[in-house]
């Protein structure tokens, strides 16, 4: 299965970079977006980041997309009465396609930060239980697709599930775009990939959790479209 996977767009921030590294892709059987596709809530930037894709494929792919932080609670419904004809939205929420006579269940999320930001914290009530809360549900939803069947598991999430590929990043803000614990989540669920994006200094684009792979896919960091064979 031919996946693509970006996230951080940003548009229209780094939407000429994202044109441009979409030539000469191939056709992906899914396209997974791992939030912030758009700049400080601009739903705009939703039918930017399409149209460029239809542009260049002539058609639409499957879209699975997670929300970012950028794309604000606020937002969140306009963008998905705007464009949810074209992408599956997954908000904590999970979802399976039949893709080449394979069942792929996707877990999607904002994902969670061992420390919240401090405008999280003066913004977002009971922010650390919610984080705290978000590992536990999405750990239930992989293992309870695993459990209904699926041939797949993602994991599509947009804050970092571990340091490893936070690293080109200042270490002293690890703990601000990223959380360590949901390395908990990975080992215990096993989910057959997990995608992430938010660290846009990142020097490292692919790791491993006891043999899950991990694939950053931030375009300010990658400076192209990932592609993933699964």
């Amino acid at each position: 299965m031919k996946v693509l996977a970006v996230g951080d767009v940003h548009s229209p921030r780094y939407l000429e970079l994202f044109i441009e590294s979409l030539k000469n892709k191939p056709l992906p059987d899914l396209f997974l977006f791992a939030g912030d596709m758009v700049l400080q809530g601009r739903v705009e930037g939703y039918g930017e980041v399409l149209n460029a894709i239809e542009n260049e494929f002539g058609t639409i792919p499957p879209i699975v997309a997670c929300f970012g932080n950028e794309e604000y609670f606020e937002s969140r419904s306009k963008i998905v009465e705007q464009y949810g004809e074209h992408i599956i939205f997954l908000d904590d929420t999970s979802t399976t396609l039949n893709i080449n006579g394979k069942v792929i269940g996707i877990v999607g999320t904002q994902g969670s930060l061992d420390e919240p930001t401090s405008w999280q914290l003066r913004n977002v009530p009971a922010i650390r239980e919610l984080y705290a809360n978000r590992i536990i549900v999405v750990e239930e939803m992989l293992k309870r697709l695993k459990h209904v069947g699926a041939d797949l598991t993602i994991l599509l999430m947009h804050y970092a599930p571990t340091t490893l590929t936070c690293v080109g990043a200042k270490p002293s803000i690890y703990r601000w775009i990223s959380s360590k614990k949901f390395y908990r989540a990975i080992v215990h669920a096993k989910p057959d990939a997990v995608i992430h994006a938010h660290v846009h200094e990142s020097k490292v684009f692919y790791a491993e959790i006891n043999n899950t792979p991990i694939w950053n896919v931030a375009l300010p960091a990658t400076k192209t479209v990932t592609e993933i064979e699964l």
